[in-house]
């Protein structure tokens, strides 16, 4: 079975951390990705003892590395219907490369992560990919805000098909009522 050759035996937690930030310097040069490192307990009796839970092995644990991130400008903010109705802010981005691919789009969650943000169409903003995958707004530099930033309004209707949108008492999402959303 092959196995990765950067693996190593660590027998102290100052030796963990070494070879977790070693790991965390050299990720962009190595010729796979990954997004953390997984320590496991090498001892079959000390394996035995920490047993597992039904899904995972407590002798066994991921380490992620922390979010690349880099800034972009919002040109514009629309809304996406999902397939349950839920009405997802999405920023239209400035392409910026970001973990492996060029990003366009990232979610903005919902109308309160707006307001939270205060995210403004051509704001300068944070973004990252959320568990390295989905890329998402973190945070707006407001000392780089344009003078032709505009706020964005949530609107009341549905962008698909019109209908008057719903938000359910304690939740955040929006949602369209329409079946045919």
């Amino acid at each position: 079975i092959p196995i990765n050759k950067e693996m190593k035996v660590c027998k102290s937690l100052d030796e963990v951390n070494k070879m977790y930030k070693s790991f965390q310097n050299k990720r962009d040069s190595l010729p796979y990705d990954i997004d953390g490192v997984v320590l496991k307990v090498n001892d079959r009796r000390m394996q035995h003892d920490l047993g597992s839970t039904a899904k995972a092995p407590r002798w066994s644990r991921a380490y992620k590395f922390p979010a690349e991130q880099k800034t972009a400008r919002v040109q514009d903010i629309q809304l996406q219907v999902g397939r349950t109705g839920a009405i997802t802010p999405v920023a239209w981005l400035t392409p910026t490369d970001l973990a492996g691919t060029t990003v366009t789009r990232a979610t903005l969650h919902n109308a309160d992560e707006i307001e939270r943000l205060d995210v403004r169409i051509n704001d300068t903003v944070v973004v990252q990919k959320a568990g390295d995958i989905i890329p998402e707004v973190v945070e707006v530099l407001p000392n780089l805000r344009q003078k032709d930033s505009r706020p964005f309004h949530f609107p009341k209707h549905c962008p698909s098909c019109e209908s008057e949108l719903i938000r359910p008492e304690g939740e955040v999402v929006h949602r369209c009522p329409s079946s045919k959303c």
